[in-house]
């Protein structure tokens, strides 16, 4: 049979390779869940070795709490004088000597206590040891990491690019990986969080899926799952405040889902929303929130009890008690607006990728500089989504259940933000670990990114932009001396790469290459050169989470022991 040339595809025309890119990638995710999974479990378990005791954000007391539970005292109650601004910055610069005790750090008693309660089994079979406790959490971690990895297989089963790239990222990011190697209650409630939302994932798809006529209605296992999307979410609540923030949002995507009764395919349109639908939506929304509340209102009561009438977190209290706590108004009133966004944006972004010990252990600049690189990459490999998601089908790809997904994850980091913003209002805490509790919408914002520079067109023309970025820095840098040179020569490297990527679809798709010698084509085309090729376009997609691996085996000896270890 005649070979049809590049010429006569784009005469013919050709199928857009969207749909079907990722089976050219990876053919068994589950396979390289469990690598990652794995690799993970190695590297946490570095940090929580390797990180000298308490040198982990407010790790002292995290601990306090278990150890008072453990101890058969009850559950902590938030004190004036739990928090000693003084006592505290002399042991983490003394990098907690022996003879300073950290029992009194208590100003974490506030927090809900599920935690805490879990944790106490764990604190009485090891005596205390704080790398039990440590290893505990790490557990938690690989536990969140198949949750996350269920959640995108349930949105995007084809796109395994979308689905083992999101749980990679989570994996591998650095502050990520400190923060699950240490004590604190962010495991537990990531952990519920990720439950809760596959619950609610799965619910949507199947209303998403079910014929029009019978829409409206909702089956015996569908109140269960609601049900128990209301047990989740009660109980990340009793876990860690900013689950209450995903409560509307779960709430609000329930009430929408049952009202509008949309179908998940796109020719198919979906039913009109009336009266009754519009009922039944809230419904469902007192299904999911009203075992959410009862779990928690007998921590209400109690705070109310402690700490005032007003005050159902315990979040007045915390305000009071943190005395010397640098606020913004002050930071503010000394630096200026100016310096104050200035080092919000710079330290949020360091400290998102990692900043270690008590927010004092950088990487080198070099290291941020290239995550900076990535980062706008991944930007521009969104706006390459963005485009062809508006071109609609076929270059789409998607249905309309992702396509709401996917607006659900949007609109679930901006309430990330807008929580993180609130915080940084009253407090300065420009620490970019507030931002994980929504790592499943931004690892897979991320992952789709990245997945869209495997596209031929697109990998080339942002590759291209890379070089001509790494050129010109070259330029600059022979009058000015602007960056490391090794710096450069990588950004040119990834630029390249991104260039290169897509002759090594040759043989596999059916997918002009623009700009490709016809000869060079004939060469990769040979099936000889096939499984050269499919290892090459695993490595390349797999090139910043294998990065970001081997960083985390580097950090914790290069960074970490060196400037806290005694």
């Amino acid at each position: 049979m005649e070979k049809i040339g590049v010429e006569d595809k784009i005469i013919a025309g050709y199928r857009p390779i969207s749909a079907s890119l990722d089976r050219y990638y990876l053919s068994h995710p589950r396979f390289a869940l469990m690598l990652i999974v794995a690799g993970y479990l190695i590297a946490a378990t570095i940090f929580a070795v390797v990180t000298p005791d308490w040198q982990n954000p407010d790790e002292p007391a995290h601990y306090n709490n278990i150890a008072h539970i453990a101890e058969g005292r009850g559950l902590p109650v938030l004190r004036h004088g739990d928090y000693d601004q003084d006592y505290l910055s002399a042991l983490v610069s003394g990098r907690f000597p022996p003879h300073l005790s950290i029992a009194p750090l208590r100003y974490e008693a506030y927090q809900p206590p599920l935690y805490y309660l879990v944790a106490a089994p764990v604190f009485l079979l090891s005596g205390g040891d704080l790398l039990i406790l440590r290893l505990f959490n790490v557990l938690l971690g690989a536990i969140s990491l198949a949750l996350l990895y269920a959640c995108l297989e349930t949105v995007f089963p084809a796109k395994t690019l979308l689905t083992v790239g999101a749980v990679a990222f989570t994996a591998f990011l650095p502050m990520h990986v400190a923060m699950s190697a240490s004590v604190n209650n962010d495991g537990l409630a990531e952990l519920l969080l990720l439950a809760a939302m596959l619950t609610l994932l799965r619910w949507m798809k199947r209303r998403f899926h079910r014929a029009s006529e019978v829409a409206l209605s909702m089956s015996s296992l569908e109140w269960q799952n609601l049900l128990l999307l209301g047990v989740l979410l009660g109980l990340g609540m009793a876990t860690k405040i900013y689950a209450y923030l995903a409560m509307p949002l779960i709430a609000g995507m329930v009430l929408l889902t049952v009202w509008l009764a949309p179908s998940a395919h796109l020719d198919q349109p979906s039913m009109r929303p009336t009266r009754r639908s519009f009922v039944q939506g809230w419904k469902a929304v007192l299904w999911v929130s009203l075992p959410a509340l009862l779990l928690v209102a007998p921590l209400w009561m109690r705070n109310v009890a402690l700490y005032g009438p007003t005050d159902l977190l315990g979040l007045q209290m915390h305000d009071a008690v943190v005395i010397g706590q640098p606020t913004t108004a002050e930071w503010i009133e000394r630096e200026g607006v100016v310096s104050y966004i200035e080092r919000g944006l710079d330290f949020t972004f360091r400290s998102f990728w990692g900043v270690f010990g008590w927010m004092g252990v950088f990487m080198d600049t070099r290291v941020y500089v290239l995550l900076l690189v990535f980062t706008g990459a991944l930007m521009l490999g969104l706006l390459w989504a963005l485009v062809r998601f508006i071109c609609g089908r076929p270059e789409a790809d998607m249905d309309r259940y992702q396509f709401w997904v996917l607006g659900f994850f949007a609109v679930m980091i901006l309430a990330v933000l807008a929580g993180f913003v609130g915080y940084n209002l009253k407090f300065v805490q420009h620490q970019g670990r507030y931002l994980f509790w929504g790592l499943l919408p931004i690892s897979a914002f991320v992952a789709l990114a990245w997945r869209e520079l495997m596209q031929p067109l697109q990998g080339k023309l942002t590759g291209m932009m890379a070089v001509v970025l790494a050129a010109a820095l070259v330029i600059a840098d022979l009058r000015v001396d602007m960056m490391d040179r090794w710096t450069m020569l990588a950004i040119g490297l990834f630029g390249l790469m991104l260039m290169l990527q897509p002759l090594l679809l040759f043989g596999s798709v059916d997918a002009i290459v623009i700009g490709a010698p016809t000869f060079i084509q004939r060469i990769l085309e040979q099936e000889r050169w096939q499984p050269a090729l499919r290892t090459a376009r695993v490595l390349i997609w797999a090139s910043p989470f294998l990065a970001l691996f081997l960083l985390n085996l580097v950090i914790p000896f290069r960074y970490i022991q060196p400037q806290l270890g005694g």
